[in-house]
């Protein structure tokens, strides 16, 4: 099978997992997490962040131990056999997928909402742009990501300013009337805004000395995202009471309207357009590497494990992962779209962390670049962490997604 180029830098690798993390998520559902959470919101924001940080501790190991664009697929192939791992590839395949999916729908929002329009068709037509830039190469699609990278950084920096003379006026240490369970069914919605970092791993192929810089950049992501996440949430609910955001379709505009009215909507909802196309392209590439692995190795899909001959990209894989993306963009509502996505994730999560458990066992003997730390006699107890976590936040996002509580 033609191999990938390797052109990318530890630099290009934060940035696309910083790109891809920074969308919709924290753009469109801040607002819906809110809603359960109330003051609390940061905290929702912090538990999911624990379990994506013990997870992305599992991520590196994997990523060092087998530094191929097949990700997840490769590591379930390795830690339970093809069959399963093939299971699990489609699992992960399908989560890039309706993830893009859903950030596609909120980028229609926001263009609808700063065009004064209702455009039907605009969810297909992100997709089809972003499917141009994809199948331009990697390098191509490296520069733009950085653009905009800077570009949505930007804006959460905003709302954060913004809401920096309102800190202290509300109690960030209520518990909302749901009490725990509130809170835990908001932080299963949560984590759809860490959706992304593991995209990372999909680049290893790409990326030069994989070994290091891999790792470094999943935790190098992982420090920049919280920090920014924890300051907007607690923005947020210092500016705007936890019940409006919850009703607002652009809560984050509604946050720096306080302080620059009409000015600061515009703002923000032209910036959530770059941070909402710049998610759709880093689940675009990310599902099309994977597939572009499994397909390579499972007969009856050779077909999409062919690469353009000029710009080297897996083209046949793209054009299905569009496809179908746009298929699930019918779906429309967004918050639904997030918690089908989200179920896929924290499945692909608890795959993720009991590889390395089972590896640690199966194949002690490989050499690993990086290590899981803290083991008790060889099982490594931030993956243990990152199961359970995994399973609490899963069993509530199912349970919301089937009772239709948002």
């Amino acid at each position: 099978m033609t191999k990938l180029n390797r052109s990318l830098s530890l630099t290009e690798c934060v940035f696309y997992g910083v790109g891809s993390i920074l969308g919709a998520g924290i753009y469109v559902l801040i607002g819906k997490t809110a809603g359960p959470a109330g003051n609390l919101t940061w905290l929702a924001f912090l538990i999911a962040s624990l379990c994506a940080v013990v997870t992305a501790l599992s991520y590196a190991e994997l990523a060092t131990l087998f530094p191929k664009a097949g990700g997840e697929y490769v590591y379930a192939t390795e830690a339970f056999g093809k069959k399963i791992g093939t299971v699990i590839g489609f699992i992960i395949t399908l989560n890039g997928i309706v993830t893009g999916a859903a950030v596609a729908v909120g980028f229609s929002g926001y263009f609808n909402d700063l065009t004064g329009t209702h455009l039907g068709f605009v969810p297909i037509a992100i997709l089809g742009l972003i499917f141009l830039v994809n199948a331009a190469g990697i390098r191509h699609s490296s520069v733009v990501n950085i653009v905009f990278t800077l570009i949505e950084v930007g804006g959460l920096v905003l709302v954060i300013v913004c809401g920096a003379n309102s800190l202290g006026k509300v109690d960030l240490l209520e518990l909302p009337e749901g009490g725990w369970n509130s809170l835990l069914t908001a932080s299963a919605l949560a984590f759809f805004a860490f959706v992304g970092f593991e995209e990372i791993v999909k680049l290893a192929e790409e990326t030069r000395e994989p070994e290091k810089n891999i790792p470094r950049a999943l935790f190098i992501t992982s420090i920049i995202v919280i920090v920014i996440y924890e300051l907007v949430a607690i923005s947020a609910v210092s500016v705007v009471p936890s019940d409006q955001l919850a009703e607002s379709q652009s809560p984050l505009a509604d946050v720096v309207r306080s302080q620059i009215g009409q000015t600061g909507i515009v703002t923000i909802s032209a910036i959530a357009l770059f941070s909402t196309a710049n998610t759709i392209l880093s689940n675009m590439l990310g599902s099309s590497r994977i597939f572009f692995n499994m397909s390579g190795e499972t007969r009856g899909l050779k077909f999409f494990s062919k690469l353009s001959d000029k710009r080297k990209t897996p083209v046949a894989a793209l054009v299905l992962i569009a496809g179908v993306m746009i298929a699930f963009t019918f779906i429309e509502d967004i918050e639904t779209i997030a918690r089908i996505a989200t179920t896929f994730i924290f499945l692909t999560f608890l795959a993720v962390n009991l590889c390395v458990i089972i590896l640690r066992f199966k194949r002690k003997r490989l050499k690993r670049a990086y290590k899981v730390p803290l083991a008790i006699r060889g099982l490594p107890v931030p993956s243990v962490i990152g199961v359970v976590f995994t399973l609490i936040l899963l069993i509530y996002n199912v349970a919301s997604l089937i009772s239709g509580e948002q």
